[in-house]
């Protein structure tokens, strides 16, 4: 396979979307999209979560230091592209109507349609170049009572219809390809 070299670039970067959850000083509802979300393990889960410029959401978390984390799938795919592109600094976005809960964990708001959702507490903060990373401890994890029993090895990203976001667009995911350990049906010379 033949290669060229492309400019580093922070726009590539397919992955799945969530909708973060603060309150603000008043203690309403905040939400916004974020993308640069990965996770590590370090006694106790954790995740990392990358977000620049000025947001109402990123005051919220750096005055409360948690917020949480909801899954986006298709059925709130446009909820998610309001919160996504309302404005940066808008105190309330309310043009559209959602509902929420607060956390089991945390006093987070929590998407009632989300259907896997991250209540987390921000353990570290790493200034950037105009970005903060927060690492931050799961504190719980909400997930819909339809998933009840679920194998946590073996999560069906199609069952959660999780939505991927890849520069300026939205995809579904595809069909389920295979499973860890699989390689030896498909690589191995007899």
């Amino acid at each position: 396979m033949s290669k060229i070299n492309i400019e580093p670039s922070c726009v590539f970067s397919p992955q799945p979307m969530y909708l973060i959850g603060t309150k603000d000083e008043e203690g309403i509802p905040n939400f916004c999209i974020i993308t640069w979300i990965g996770f590590s393990f370090d006694k106790t889960p954790h995740l990392m979560m990358t977000m620049g410029g000025s947001k109402q959401t990123k005051t919220n978390i750096l005055r409360d230091k948690m917020f949480s984390a909801n899954l986006v799938s298709e059925d709130i795919i446009w909820l998610a592209d309001y919160f996504g592109t309302a404005g940066t600094e808008e105190k309330r976005k309310s043009k559209v109507a959602y509902d929420y809960e607060w956390g089991n964990a945390l006093k987070v708001p929590v998407l009632e349609q989300s259907k896997w959702v991250y209540e987390c507490e921000v353990t570290k903060i790493i200034e950037l170049d105009g970005s903060h990373l927060f690492l931050s401890d799961i504190k719980n994890i909400q997930i819909d009572k339809a998933f009840e029993g679920i194998d946590l090895e073996m999560i069906d990203l199609k069952k959660l219809n999780t939505a991927i976001y890849a520069p300026y667009n939205y995809f579904s995911i595809g069909e389920r390809i295979g499973s860890c350990g699989e390689w030896k049906n498909h690589l191995v010379n007899d």
